[in-house]
C-alpha cells in the first residue's frame, strides 16, 4: 500500500509517497466439537468410532484431518485411551475446504470413559487443576454496593447467597501526564471501593482496561469519541506499562491488592459506542514480551492476557510462542461470546493457568416480541453447563461472569436482580461458587455418563486433613434419572453425601443425605435440575 503527500506550497516543498507491506493474515475459522456419547472402559477407540466430529459455524466448510485425531497429550486414539474410566480431552485439525481464505483450527472436546453402561465414575485419587474461585464484574459500578448487596454476592452465611469469590474491575481511561509520570487517580477512585469491599470479604480481584488514555492512542477519526477504537501508539508503549503498574499501585492505597492485572479488553473486538482499543497478536505479543513486567514490576499482580472476546486459541498460542512473552504472563484469559469453552494445550504446555473472564447468556425466554421475560430453570441449566464443560474441557480455574446485577430486572442476564434475589443464572452457578471454595481441586470424574447427564466433582486438596467433597450434577433431561456412581475415595470417609437441588420449583432446596455403600451411591436426578451433593 502506498499513500502520497502533496504539499499545498509546491514551490518549496516536494511531493512525498510512502509505501507499506500490509499482511492479510487467513481467518480463524470458528470451531466446534460436540461432546461425544461416552464409550466403556477398555473399548477400542478410533476417530470413526466418536459420534461427533470437529466443524465450523457459519456455513465455513471442511472436514476434520482424520490422522490428527490425538488426546492432549498428544498420543493416538487406541485401547489405553480408555483404559480408565473417568474422561478423556480429545484433539483434532479441522482443515477448511476454502484454504486460500482460512487456515486450519485445533478443535476440542472432552470424551467420557465409563466403568458400565449408564454408570459414573468419580476419582479424588485423580487431581486435575485448582480452581480458584467464581465471580463477576462490577465495571462501572462507581457507587459503592450495599453491605447486603456485597455479602448477598460474597458471602456464604445467607441463605441466599452465591459465595463468589473473584471481583473483576475496569480500569478507567486516566489522563497521563508524560511529565511526571503520573495518572489522574481521581479517575480511578469510585469503582475501587467496591473491590476493597469484596477483598474484605475473602474475595480475589483483578482488573481490565477498556482503553488507554487517549493520548497514548492512535485514535480512530472516524469515532465520537477518542476512547472509543484506535490502537495503542507504539512510541507509547512504556508509557502503558508505566500507567498499569500506577494503576496497581494506587489500588493498593485504597485496599485492592489486585490478584492480576490485564493488558486489554477484548482487543479483538471493535465497538462503536464504548471504550475499546484494537490490538492484533503481533503487537500484544511484542508489548507484553517488552513491557509486559514492568506493568506488575514491584508488585505480587500477575499479568492477565489476552482476553480475547472469543478466547481466539490463535492469540493465545501466538502470545505463548514467543519465550518472553510468555515468561510475562501470569494467566491465559478470555471471553465465550460467540465461541464455547475449549482446550488450550499451549497454556496447559507451559502450566499456566486459564480464566474465563467474561461471558453472559441471554435468556432462553427472550423474544423480539416481548419488552420483559423472566429467567427460569432452562437458564440455570445453560450456565450450569456452560461452567461445566468450561471446568472438565477447558480446565478453568476461575469463571468470571459480566455484569454481577441485572442491568435492567425486565431483560434479566445478571447473576441477581435490583432486589438483590437470585436469577436462575446465579442459581445455576450458585451450584458452584458456593461449596466449591478457591484452593479446591477438580478431580477426574466421567464427564457425560448419560445424555443429558454432567458429572463434575471437587475437593480439597490432596493430603489436606479437611477432606471435603463436592460433586455437582446436571440433568437437562425432560425426565428424571437415576444416576449410579463409583467412587475412589483416595483416603476420604464418605458415608454420606447432601443434595441441594435446583429445579422449575426448588431454589437450591437442601435434601435428605444418601448413603454411600462401598464406594457406591445412587441418587435421583429430578427433570431440568442441577443437584450438588456435599459431605
Amino acid at each position: 500500500m502506498s499513500v502520497t503527500f502533496t504539499p499545498q506550497d509546491k514551490t518549496k516543498n516536494s511531493p512525498s509517497t510512502v509505501t507499506r507491506a500490509l499482511t492479510v493474515n487467513k481467518a480463524e475459522p470458528p470451531v466446534r466439537w460436540d461432546i461425544p456419547s461416552a464409550v466403556l472402559q477398555g473399548s477400542t477407540l478410533t476417530a470413526a468410532q466418536l459420534t461427533t466430529k470437529p466443524y465450523a459455524l457459519y456455513g465455513i466448510r471442511g472436514t476434520a484431518d482424520a490422522a490428527s485425531y490425538t488426546t492432549a497429550d498428544g498420543k493416538p486414539l487406541s485401547a489405553a485411551t480408555t483404559s480408565v474410566a473417568g474422561s478423556a480431552i480429545l484433539q483434532a485439525t479441522f482443515v477448511p475446504t476454502d484454504s486460500a481464505h482460512y487456515r486450519s483450527a485445533s478443535a476440542s472436546t472432552v470424551l467420557t470413559i465409563q466403568p458400565a453402561a449408564n454408570t459414573a465414575a468419580i476419582h479424588f485419587d485423580v487431581p486435575k487443576q485448582t480452581i480458584r474461585g467464581f465471580g463477576g464484574s462490577a465495571a462501572w459500578y462507581y457507587s459503592k454496593m450495599s453491605d447486603h448487596r456485597l455479602n448477598v454476592l460474597f458471602g456464604t452465611s445467607l441463605s441466599d447467597s452465591l459465595g463468589l469469590s473473584i471481583l473483576r474491575l475496569r480500569i478507567a481511561p486516566a489522563d497521563w501526564n508524560t511529565s511526571t509520570q503520573s495518572a489522574d487517580t481521581n479517575q480511578w477512585s469510585a469503582e475501587l471501593d467496591n473491590g476493597a469491599a469484596a477483598q474484605a470479604r475473602g474475595a480475589i480481584v483483578f482488573a481490565s482496561p477498556w482503553s488507554p488514555p487517549a493520548s497514548m492512542k492512535i485514535v480512530n477519526a472516524d469515532r465520537s469519541n477518542p476512547q472509543y477504537s484506535g490502537r495503542l501508539d507504539p512510541a507509547k508503549y512504556a508509557d502503558y506499562a508505566k500507567y498499569l503498574n500506577a494503576y496497581v499501585r494506587y489500588a493498593a492505597t485504597r485496599k485492592v491488592d489486585l490478584y492480576a492485572v490485564s493488558l486489554q479488553n477484548e482487543p479483538d473486538w471493535d465497538p462503536q459506542t464504548y471504550e475499546s482499543c484494537l490490538w492484533s497478536p503481533e503487537e500484544m505479543k511484542a508489548w507484553v514480551g517488552d513491557h509486559g513486567g514492568a506493568a506488575i514490576a514491584g508488585t505480587t499482580t500477575k499479568l492477565l492476557a489476552a482476553e480475547s472476546f472469543y478466547y481466539s486459541q490463535a492469540t493465545t498460542d501466538t502470545l505463548l510462542a514467543d519465550p518472553k512473552a510468555a515468561g510475562n504472563i501470569g494467566i491465559v484469559g478470555g471471553h465465550l461470546y460467540g465461541s464455547t469453552p475449549s482446550y488450550s494445550a499451549s497454556a496447559a504446555r507451559l502450566g499456566k493457568e486459564v480464566w474465563m473472564t467474561e461471558h453472559f447468556l441471554d435468556s432462553v425466554n427472550k423474544s423480539d416480541a416481548k419488552t420483559s421475560w423472566p429467567t427460569s430453570i432452562d437458564d440455570a441449566i445453560a450456565i450450569a453447563k456452560e461452567i461445566h464443560d468450561g471446568l472438565t474441557l477447558s480446565q478453568y480455574n476461575a469463571y468470571v461472569h459480566w455484569w454481577l446485577v441485572n442491568s435492567n430486572d425486565a431483560t434479566p442476564t445478571g447473576l441477581i436482580g435490583t432486589s438483590d434475589a437470585l436469577t436462575y443464572f446465579g442459581l445455576g452457578m450458585k451450584h458452584f461458587s458456593y461449596f466449591i471454595r478457591p484452593g479446591y481441586v477438580r478431580y477426574d470424574s466421567t464427564a457425560l455418563p448419560q445424555k443429558g447427564v454432567r458429572v463434575s466433582s471437587f475437593g480439597t486438596a490432596p493430603g489436606t486433613s479437611d477432606s471435603k467433597v463436592v460433586v455437582v450434577l446436571v440433568n437437562e433431561n425432560d425426565a428424571e434419572v437415576t444416576l449410579t456412581a463409583s467412587v475412589a475415595p483416595a483416603g476420604r470417609a464418605l458415608t454420606s453425601l447432601t443434595p441441594y437441588r435446583t429445579t422449575a420449583t426448588a431454589a437450591f432446596e437442601r435434601q435428605p443425605a444418601i448413603g454411600v455403600s462401598a464406594t457406591a451411591f445412587s441418587v435421583l436426578l429430578p427433570a431440568k435440575s442441577i443437584t450438588t451433593l456435599v459431605n
